[in-house]
């Protein structure tokens, strides 16, 4: 991760990102990416408050007992809970449904690690019912959304005359559906959605409005089968259009590219950016963010502590965000991901 954070073209130290009032954390789970939020949690001094894991979870007893949080084995328990500004949910993707269900009269905010396990169809469902009113203090975690370059990355489109641009993606959905155990058709939501969630978030925030997203069949090619959507949009009043490919269990990068009339962006592997002289194909600025001089910080997990930092603010001290992703959000990417299925 890069030292420093950027935001609205200027950059903002760690150190800078202060959160002044003392908070109480509860965490659903006891994994590795528990652990990653726990650090985060502890750097801004606030106070893991309970650590729920369902059965007697000897790893997240221990964990508890180290960071002295209350355990809770019980959902009756978490629900019981009123000295807790905020819960994160960081259990395994297949019981992410379960647990969704399970803690949806929690009336605090709540940070969902992962994507959510449910089609359009369930989730548009939810959304109409009218006992889910805790519907609207939830957000689903895409940390790729708060990496350092994003904001420099759309200054530069809002600078600049965006002409076109494509993405794609080589997900090993067979092997990742075989180590998680879930059905194959959801592997879109799991991986691909980290993609489209951080193409739509960069969409939002240059105002590109989307007209009509073009779904074509499975091409074969030389008995290669992919699928590919074109995303009809409309910058500075001119159409432009995005285009996105999908090639399942193939062995590439995933690559995310934004032409202008000189320049090349592109982005791959998702951690590293590059601008690209678009005429002679050079590389003039191998990393976008050593124009800023930034330092490598590898203490946390890219993109976590400024996505916590960011998520406190928008709930609790009511500073509105664009990077959060309420479900309504999850829903439009969704939408994108069932297609490139």
């Amino acid at each position: 991760m890069e030292k420093n954070l950027l935001k609205n073209g200027k950059i903002i130290f760690p150190k800078k990102l202060n959160l002044k009032k003392k908070i109480n954390v509860g965490i659903i789970g006891s994994g590795k990416m528990a652990m990653e939020y726990i650090a985060v949690i502890n750097s801004f001094n606030h106070n893991l408050a309970y650590l729920f894991s369902p059965s007697d979870n000897k790893n997240a007893q221990v964990i508890a007992k180290k960071n002295k949080a209350k355990y809770l084995k019980d959902y009756k328990q978490v629900l019981l809970v009123n000295d807790v500004d905020i819960w994160i949910v960081c259990t395994s993707w297949h019981k992410l449904k379960e647990v969704f269900f399970k803690i949806s009269k929690i009336k605090k905010p709540i940070l969902f690690e992962k994507s959510l396990t449910l089609t359009t169809a369930e989730i548009s469902k939810v959304l109409k019912l009218k006992d889910f009113s805790s519907i609207k203090k939830m957000s689903f975690a895409y940390n790729r959304n708060y990496y350092d370059y994003i904001f420099f990355l759309c200054d530069f489109i809002n600078r600049n005359m965006f002409t076109y641009g494509n993405a794609f993606f080589f997900d090993k959905y067979v092997d990742i559906s075989k180590k998680h155990k879930v059905p194959n058709s959801f592997m879109p939501h799991y991986i691909t959605s980290h993609w489209i969630s951080l193409i739509l978030k960069i969409f939002r925030i240059c105002n590109i409005k989307i007209i009509k997203i073009i779904k074509k069949d499975i091409i074969k090619n030389n008995k290669l089968n992919f699928k590919k959507i074109s995303i009809i949009a409309k910058h500075k009043k001119k159409k432009i259009s995005f285009d996105i490919f999908n090639f399942p269990n193939l062995p590439n990068n995933h690559t995310i590219k934004f032409f202008f009339d000189k320049k090349i962006i592109e982005i791959s592997p998702i951690e590293k950016i590059k601008i690209l002289n678009s005429i002679n194909k050079k590389i003039f600025n191998k990393y976008l963010l050593q124009l800023n001089q930034t330092n490598v910080d590898n203490e946390f997990k890219p993109g976590l502590r400024f996505q916590y930092y960011d998520f406190i603010n928008h709930f609790l001290n009511k500073k509105k965000s664009v990077l959060i992703t309420p479900i309504r959000d999850l829903l439009e990417i969704y939408k994108i991901c069932e297609l490139l299925r």
